[in-house]
C-alpha cells in the first residue's frame, strides 16, 4: 500500500474515532478505529510502513486519551510486530481466521497497554479494566472486522493494487 494511502486511512480513522466512536458505544465500550485499522492493515499487508503507521496511530490515541505519551504507541507497535508474525501463517487472507486474529491481538494490545500504564502508575485497576474494557472491546472489534476488511478491499481495488504476500 502506498504511503499516501496510510495517511488517508490514518486521518479517516482518527476522524471516525473522534466523531463517530462515542455514538457507537455499547455499554460504555467504544470501538477503537485506529487500533482496528492497524490490526487489519498489518494482517492484510506485509508492508514495512505498517509499523510506522502503528506508532503514529498509537501516539494519536495517547494524545486523545490519558496524556501519557508512548503507552499506546508502544503497545500498538508491539502488537503490530506480533500481528505480522501471525499474519504470515494466514492462508490466503482467510476471513474467519483474520477476525479471530484481530480479536486476539486486541486482547494482547490491551494487556500490553495495561502493563505499561501499570508501570507508570500503580493505581491503575488493571484487573477491572481487563474485564470491563479490554475483553468487550475485543469482541466489538471481532464484530467490526468484516466491515474493516471490506473497506480495505475497496481501497485496494480503488488503488488497483494487490496485497503483497510472501
Amino acid at each position: 500500500m502506498t504511503r499516501l494511502a496510510y495517511v488517508g486511512v490514518g486521518l479517516a480513522m482518527l476522524w471516525l474515532q473522534v466523531s463517530l466512536a462515542p455514538y457507537l458505544a455499547i455499554g460504555g465500550i467504544k470501538p477503537n478505529f485506529l487500533l482496528l485499522s492497524v490490526l487489519v492493515l498489518q494482517v492484510r499487508w506485509l508492508d514495512p510502513w505498517a509499523f510506522l503507521f502503528a506508532a503514529v496511530a498509537g501516539l494519536a490515541v495517547d494524545t486523545f486519551s490519558h496524556g501519557m505519551l508512548g503507552a499506546y504507541a508502544a503497545s500498538y507497535v508491539a502488537t503490530a510486530v506480533l500481528g505480522r508474525r501471525l499474519a504470515l501463517m494466514i492462508y490466503e487472507n482467510s476471513r474467519p481466521f483474520t477476525v479471530l486474529l484481530v480479536a486476539g491481538l486486541t486482547v494482547l494490545e490491551g494487556l500490553i497497554a495495561l502493563a505499561v500504564l501499570n508501570l507508570l502508575d500503580e493505581q491503575v485497576p488493571w484487573f477491572t479494566w481487563l474485564f470491563t474494557r479490554v475483553l468487550p472491546q475485543a469482541a466489538y472489534h471481532a464484530l467490526l472486522c468484516p466491515f474493516a476488511l471490506w473497506g480495505v478491499e475497496r481501497l485496494e481495488r480503488l488503488l488497483k493494487v494487490v496485497p503483497p504476500r510472501s
